[in-house]
């Protein structure tokens, strides 16, 4: 009987060692997820993998079967594949999170569940779109980022037309945009080691800025530009807004940049654009993608001319992976009673701030597993040490 014990002993003391070895060591490292459930072809993909090499990538998709669309090398790099699309189990202990245009209309769960993870401190959020091209039948993309960011609290949002370059276009064709690195003073650094200055941005649309719930070209109107809205990418003057699919062939129709109306149908536009909001939390926006699409920005060159993809998208990542890294900073208001020699008392607001850092736990389940590890591990020692008395 004794044995049996002994023996149970054991098992319960392995388990704990075993339940110890499965809890993450990557604790404190930035959690990189890249969403591939809605349909993202995934061209491209390995340049954004191996430049977030040093961080820890999470891969999530719809089902199974979307891996069969991914390279085995490329599919190697990621250090997890999480299975269910965006939920917010899968987005627990995410830090920066990029989406690639949707082929599939992201549901309202998913946006739901972006909004409540974007909701908390320490979160960067890089999201693509398209033009009204009908390379996908419909204006998915768009409906999607404009969804997202509207149940974030974005003011950025995207058109349903199509914007054409004739002057920094690739090979003669305008809807093949070589778009301009030009970021705003605040992110400057965006525009760090590039050779060209120039990025792919295949078959855009437009995006703009809503100022108390009008429409404003933060590029042409930069006066009426919010303070934390940055431009980052723009096409030049010579360009124009475009509609390749208009309401009567089952598009939808424009919400801004009308191609009929010459005040707002000519560029500059933005075609990508940064919002900062409190508690190092930024959402990019992008009227192309970084992977998926016909062919996504992270080129280094199309039809001989020389482009920026791999160094800009660094540059962006690195930028994204340094705001969730911040401390955040707390201000708390207190009532401060001040009683002066008039017998008089007088009510004054004082602010009071205070640094603290959020250390990002990887693994929902992580602190259950420790607890119960180390319960099994203190049973089956105590239980080892009576039975060997």
């Amino acid at each position: 009987m004794k044995a049996k014990f002994l023996g149970l002993a054991l098992v319960t003391l392995l388990v704990a060692v075993l339940a110890l070895s499965s809890i993450p060591s990557y604790s404190g490292i930035t959690v990189v997820a890249f969403d591939l459930s809605h349909r993202q072809a995934p061209k491209g993909l390995e340049v954004l993998v191996e430049i977030a090499g040093p961080y820890y990538k999470v891969l999530i998709v719809s089902e199974q079967a979307d891996l069969e669309r991914v390279p085995p090398e490329v599919l190697k790099a990621f250090n997890e594949v999480r299975v269910g699309g965006l939920t917010a189990l899968n987005l627990r202990d995410v830090d920066v999170l990029i989406i690639g245009q949707p082929e599939a209309l992201i549901r309202s769960e998913a946006v739901e569940a972006v909004k409540a993870w974007f909701s908390k401190p320490n979160r960067a959020l890089w999201i693509a779109a398209d033009s009204d091209y009908p390379a996908q039948g419909s204006e998915k993309a768009q409906q999607s980022m404009n969804a997202v960011l509207e149940a974030i609290g974005s003011v950025i949002r995207i058109d349903y037309i199509s914007v054409e370059e004739y002057k920094e276009n690739i090979g003669g064709a305008a809807y093949r945009v070589a778009g301009i690195v030009d970021p705003s003073p605040e992110v400057a650094f965006l525009k760090n080691n590039l050779k060209n200055n120039k990025v792919l941005f295949h078959g855009p649309g437009g995006l703009f800025v809503l100022v108390q719930g009008k429409p404003v070209n933060p590029v042409k109107q930069p006066e009426l530009k919010p303070k934390n809205v940055y431009v980052v990418v723009r096409t030049s003057e010579n360009s124009k807004a475009v509609e390749n699919q208009p309401p009567e062939k089952g598009g939808l129709g424009p919400m801004f940049y009308d191609p009929l109306d010459d005040k707002v149908n000519t560029g500059p536009f933005p075609l990508m654009l940064i919002e900062a909001f409190p508690d190092n939390r930024v959402v990019i926006a992008s009227s192309e993608t970084m992977y998926g699409g016909y062919t996504p920005m992270t080129v280094t060159e199309v039809r001989g001319v020389p482009l920026d993809g791999p160094q800009f998208i660094t540059n962006l990542i690195t930028y994204m992976v340094s705001v969730v890294s911040q401390p955040i900073k707390v201000t708390e208001t207190k009532v401060v009673t001040e009683t002066k020699t008039e017998v008089k008392t007088e009510t004054r607001t004082a602010t009071i701030t205070e640094e603290k850092t959020s250390t990002v736990q990887v693994g929902v389940s992580t602190p259950i597993t420790a607890l119960i590890a180390v319960i099994a591990f203190l049973v089956g020692a105590v239980a080892v040490f009576l039975l060997r008395r």
